[in-house]
């Protein structure tokens, strides 16, 4: 039941291109069971509890390498970067390879995260409202402030809201404060005891994702999406 609504020919390098946007309809979906997405720069994690869940790795140290050999080049050259063509051109491929890497993870990651929850017989996913992500980054280290950065957060959630809609699947946005910490069986902050890995007094522990998708999961109402309706992009996207 998808509709035409326009079509646009583009001529980009000699090439020709046709782009045509197509809209459908959301429909009304009875909310069921329900998702929860917790995106570190490792691992994205999808699940339900901790024993219903998955761990789908980044490519964030893919992206990482690429810009950093545009960066090498750049400190190795500094002034002779910007007016020499043969390192420029250099320069702008291994930027542009990082940004297709992570562009092609977000989009593939929204595809993966639609298809467990339907095997988890969900129909919504819970993401994390990210809108105080940035406020504190200038207090984090250069290396890890550029990883944050790399990862784009928001790119990945408009590809997993993306397919979810075109899937028929609702998105609520919960807030993540302490998801990570707070206990999911007593509601009391954990400890860290090793490596992302966090206790409780009264006996549970697991790993901060685990933890993390159990308590997002369990917040906000299984409703439609808060957030703003999505642009319409290309269909075969």
């Amino acid at each position: 039941n998808w509709k035409m609504k326009e079509a646009r020919l583009v001529l980009k390098d000699g090439k020709a291109f046709l782009k045509v946007v197509f809209e459908k309809p959301l429909e009304k979906v009875e909310p069921r069971e329900s998702v929860a997405v917790d995106i570190n720069m490792n691992e994205i994690v999808v699940g339900k509890d901790d024993t219903h869940y998955v761990r789908i790795p980044t490519r964030l140290y893919e992206v990482h390498h690429w810009k950093s050999l545009a960066e090498v080049l750049q400190m190795k050259y500094p002034k002779r970067w910007r007016v020499n063509k043969r390192i420029l051109v250099r320069i702008k491929y291994f930027y542009s390879k990082a940004k297709r890497i992570m562009e092609d993870f977000a989009r593939k990651v929204g595809k993966w995260v639609v298809e467990v929850a339907e095997d988890f017989g969900a129909n919504v996913i819970k993401l994390e409202n990210l809108k105080n992500l940035i406020k504190h980054v200038n207090k984090l280290s250069s290396e890890f402030r550029d990883k944050l950065y790399l990862m784009q957060y928001r790119r990945v959630q408009y590809w997993i809201e993306w397919q979810a809609k075109k899937h028929g699947l609702l998105v609520v946005y919960v807030n993540p404060h302490y998801s990570s910490v707070s206990c999911p069986k007593c509601g009391k902050k954990m400890v860290e005891v090793s490596h992302r890995w966090f206790k409780c007094i009264c006996g549970y522990e697991n790993d901060r994702d685990v933890i993390g998708i159990m308590n997002l999961n369990r917040r906000g109402s299984l409703t439609l999406s808060s957030a703003p309706q999505m642009r319409d992009v290309d269909p075969n996207r």
